[in-house]
């Protein structure tokens, strides 16, 4: 069985109200999810708030979804509005308070959707990449960020981003390209800076 076939079986499933078939979604799409939320705000708290409103909301729409072969297109772009709706929200009270709280000893959902950890000597080296990937994301445009990040963790096609942010498709390949240049510059400037 190929993997369309496989999620086609799993959405049929869920949409029965398997929870097997919904811990399966979750298992499948939470870490890439987690991880495009996490580069989108830059939390880990709202990253795990967003991800855990996502797959309530998926919950309560699954029966209403009609499987077409675009079911990581739709699941991500409505991550897209979850944040933007986080946004507007946090633009109106200036702040978000997470759903969650944690202490160090306490294993929080990212910890359990962290996938692969690296070598112990490797750990210290990888968290600066991360910080320094995350604050050159930040530095960029919230649209050029948005569609970088979709494309990257969502796998959104250029003609998807093209329908997803209404502009022609070459437009967003133009966008992609232009935001990852910028990107790249921006890391390689913070390199140059810390040497």
């Amino acid at each position: 069985m190929d993997q369309q076939q496989l999620l086609a079986e799993q959405l049929s499933r869920c949409q029965a109200g398997s929870k097997e078939a919904f811990a399966w979604l979750l298992s499948e799409y939470g870490p890439r999810l987690y991880r495009y939320f996490y580069r989108t705000c830059g939390r880990p708290d709202e990253a795990e708030d967003l991800l855990q409103e996502l797959f309530v909301r998926l919950l309560e729409k699954i029966r209403l979804y009609n499987h077409q072969g675009k079911f990581e297109h739709w699941l991500f772009c409505v991550a897209a509005n979850l944040h933007r709706d986080r946004l507007r929200q946090v633009s109106r009270t200036g702040s978000v308070v997470s759903l969650q709280k944690t202490t160090h000893e306490d294993l929080t959902l990212a910890d359990s959707l962290a996938a692969d950890d690296p070598p112990p000597d490797r750990h210290l080296d990888q968290e600066q990449e991360v910080a320094d990937l995350q604050a050159a994301l930040e530095q960029l445009p919230p649209m050029d960020r948005e569609i970088i990040l979709l494309r990257h963790y969502g796998g959104l096609s250029f003609k998807e981003l093209a329908a997803h942010f209404q502009i022609p498709t070459g437009t967003a390949l133009a966008k992609v390209h232009r935001g990852l240049k910028r990107l790249r510059k921006l890391m390689r400037d913070d390199y140059e800076i810390a040497q």
